[in-house]
């Protein structure tokens, strides 16, 4: 697959409203513009009320008699809003311009616009709700199926939002309902979730999304998704969210995952210039780490707007490629270097994946992916992510961090975990108050006793000295394991044990939950515990480096720089520079060679 750039769109002139008050001097202007610059890729939005305007008829003690609007074809469409994005589609081709498009757009920006008569009800769950959004899906891709200027179907923008939703199968039916009657009206297009906030258990997972959708969707800006707001926005920290939210949507689906909606929240977050160095740095590393793209929240600013809900939310008023005078910004300069990059760059295989980062129950998982995946980023590492209910792939490498509660893995996947280890397998295992069965004999450690504390100490590694703190502590007694790292109380806190062919370490502290909420965590030296225990090469923690074998005895290298200096590297001599300075990769920028496979 391509890696998609572009944006979301909105008219200049009217923002969600741009149906209503159709302009179609202002939208060619606007796609004129986009065009010029590069952007040949929009995610657009067929307002929902505005194509399906249902205004409940009543009676005598507000009988239903209908709706108020005679329905103009079977599936309840205005005829004229469907000409109007037809008329849009056409523009659209005219200036090269693909698009994903966004069919339950219902909720939009803080605001809810759904049909009127069905604003009172579940959009999830009720029969009415779901048969209307069954009509307007199969309605509108019947009549744009054929349009060139279509690329994919998206199920609706974060629907998700829409309604209240507390089981997951409903969750999963809904999903359903909405792709199947996309494939059955067009089977040609990829299906896009266009959902965010997705969990590896809960409500609305990753698998479900999966199961229904032929491309997934993160949505990872740094204000609003969990842990990623303790930094600023181009600390390491940051600049690595959305390439890890994105591989974990992909790894624990199955399929490919897009940034499908990724901005900085405007200037009280940080400069243009800093917004434009974190979308280019974001733009190499999702390209470098098997992402299906990047499309920036949105084209326009809307400062001009008095409708909801930007008459009520300042947030949502800056954040365009262009301002309010239609002045190009920094980040649009960014993603048209990085359109013209790809008219040259190699088309990337797929990187190394160095170990198994196993996801396991009771846990935050988000979470613990996050902080793994930065850790293992700086030790010269790349994951690949796995939920503890599904087949664990072969890999040399398995991390379980932080495991949590009394669940943890389910026996089965345990057992072929062990067994896996016994062939010869590295594991590792940090605890945050995860019960293990066989523990002693897995970790060559006798627990003695434990509790729930309070609890910081520090140990030291590699004349560092490096502090943790626990809720849970484990007085553990070696019994056929080496301890590695005592703490600064005597104890345990880092060991090595041979178990069959393999090996097993065990950390004996929350290495990656107790970063979550510390702020500047990864300035520090946390990511040698992983450097030493995966016998990684000693590396500048803060350049990311992912390597794509093509099988034909060369491999591509890609590094990316997450801090503000230039950081030195070494290349082969054979190596060919792609892209960059083959000594030194600049600031929140990258370096891609080509040379011969180590």
């Amino acid at each position: 697959m391509n890696y998609m750039t572009g944006c979301n769109y909105w008219a200049s002139h009217a923002g969600p409203e741009m149906w209503a008050n159709w302009d179609e001097r202002t939208v060619r202007e606007d796609l004129k513009k986009l065009s010029a610059h590069g952007i040949h890729t929009l995610r657009v939005f067929p307002n929902w009320r505005d194509f399906q305007p249902l205004t409940p008829h009543r009676g005598q003690k507000g009988k239903h008699l209908g709706y108020l609007e005679k329905p103009q074809n079977p599936y309840y469409l205005d005829e004229g809003m469907l000409s109007r994005f037809a008329t849009f589609l056409d523009l659209c081709k005219e200036y090269e311009i693909s698009c994903i498009v966004g069919l339950i757009t219902g909720w939009m920006s803080g605001r809810l616009f759904a049909p009127t008569a069905l604003l009172d009800k579940n959009l999830f769950t009720d029969p009415t709700a779901l048969l209307f959004q069954q009509r307007f899906v199969t309605g509108f891709v019947l009549q744009f199926k054929s349009h060139p200027a279509v690329y994919a179907w998206d199920l609706g923008n974060e629907c998700n939002c829409l309604s209240d939703c507390s089981d997951r199968d409903a969750a999963a039916n809904w999903t359903g309902l909405i792709a199947n009657a996309i494939r059955a009206a067009d089977p040609t297009r990829p299906i896009v979730s266009g959902m965010h906030g997705l969990t590896a258990e809960g409500i609305w997972t990753i698998t479900d999304q999966g199961e229904f959708c032929d491309i997934l969707t993160t949505h990872p800006y740094p204000r609003w998704c969990i842990h990623t707001y303790h930094d600023t926005t181009l600390s390491l920290r940051t600049t690595m969210h959305a390439t890890c939210e994105t591989k974990l949507y992909a790894d624990l689906s199955g399929k490919p995952c897009m940034m499908e909606e990724i901005g900085t929240m405007g200037p009280m977050m940080c400069s243009n210039e800093a917004a434009a160095k974190f979308i280019r740095l974001n733009l190499f590393s999702g390209w470098a780490n098997g992402s299906a793209g990047l499309l920036w929240w949105c084209a326009n600013e809307q400062t001009n707007l008095r409708t909801s809900p930007f008459a009520e939310s300042m947030v949502e008023r800056e954040l365009g490629l262009f301002d309010i005078e239609g002045t190009a910004k920094p980040v649009l300069g960014e993603l048209t270097r990085f359109g013209q990059f790809l008219t040259t760059a190699p088309q990337l295989p797929k990187a190394k994946e160095d170990a198994v980062c196993i996801l396991t129950k009771d846990q935050d998982q988000w979470g613990v992916a996050y902080m793994a995946w930065c850790l293992a980023k700086q030790a010269g590492m790349t994951l690949r992510f796995c939920w503890c209910e599904d087949e664990l792939p072969d890999a040399k490498v398995y991390l379980m961090p932080s495991i949590s509660g009394f669940d943890v893995i389910p026996l089965a996947q345990y057992e072929q975990l062990l067994e896996k280890v016994r062939q010869g397998a590295c594991l590792y295992i940090s605890n945050d108050g995860g019960v293990l069965s066989g523990f002693e004999a897995l970790c060559g450690m006798k627990v003695c006793d434990s509790g729930m504390y309070d609890d910081c100490r520090t140990v030291e590694l590699d004349d560092s000295t490096i502090a943790f703190c626990r809720r849970n502590r484990f007085v553990l007694q070696p019994t056929t394991a080496q301890v590695l790292c005592r703490d600064s109380e005597g104890d345990a806190a880092i060991s090595s044990h041979r178990f069959g062919d393999g090996v097993v370490y065990y950390v004996n502290f929350p290495l990656e939950t107790m970063l979550l909420s510390q702020h500047d965590a990864f300035d520090g030296h946390y990511y040698k515990i992983y450097r030493m225990l995966f016998s990684c090469e000693e590396k500048d923690p803060h350049l990311a480096l992912t390597v794509h074998p093509t099988g034909e005895g060369e491999e591509y290298r890609v590094y990316v720089n997450h801090s503000d200096t230039p950081r030195s590297i070494s290349l082969p001599s054979d190596a060919k520079v792609l892209y960059g300075d083959g000594t030194a990769v600049e600031p929140y920028d990258a370096c891609v060679v080509i040379c011969s496979s180590t």
